[in-house]
């Protein structure tokens, strides 16, 4: 059975610029977005894509580390900008190996149409497929989909990732 991409859109109603600063700048990003606890840009050369490091707690003690490069840009005339992502990690915690994903920027007339598809590799072989199908994937699915909606509540309502979070909790 073929895997499908996780894949999430969601309309926000801000300006590309600040959207682009809270998605492509570390200490924002980390903020709204469930999947990371800190991200690290690596010193980057000149016209090269940035590298950096990322970590997921976990709780108990328990740290993901990984690794990170990504490269963004616009596109033309319409305005839209794409920013492209290859992720992973060593850790034997970890439910993704290794993967590749972007997020897109679509201005339209109210906003921008903010979305992302990205796809992995699992560890452990078949068990780690099954266990990905049935828990993993639908949990990173969900767990983009709702650093979105905080995202977006930002953006739109100046509404702290953080008390949304605490909120929700």
């Amino acid at each position: 059975m073929k895997r499908k991409p996780v894949y999430v859109e969601i309309e926000i109603y801000t300006a590309m610029d600040e959207l682009w600063r809270a998605t492509q700048t570390p200490h924002l990003h980390e903020q709204w977005d469930l999947r990371f606890s800190s991200i690290t840009y690596l010193p980057k050369e000149e016209n090269e894509p940035q590298h950096f490091s990322y970590k997921r707690n976990l709780g108990f003690g328990q740290t993901i580390e990984g690794w990170g490069i990504s490269s963004g840009g616009h596109e033309g005339k319409s305005g839209a900008r794409t920013s492209s992502l290859h992720f992973g990690t060593d850790n034997a915690l970890s439910p993704i190996k290794e993967g590749k994903g972007y997020w897109k920027y679509v201005p339209n007339e109210n906003g921008i149409t903010f979305l992302t598809q990205y796809d992995y590799d699992v560890p452990f072989g078949r068990f780690g497929q099954m266990l990905d199908r049935l828990l993993f994937r639908p949990l990173i699915g969900w767990g983009t989909a709702l650093s979105f909606d905080v995202l977006k509540r930002w953006m739109e309502k100046g509404e702290s990732p953080i008390s949304q979070y605490l909120r929700f909790l």
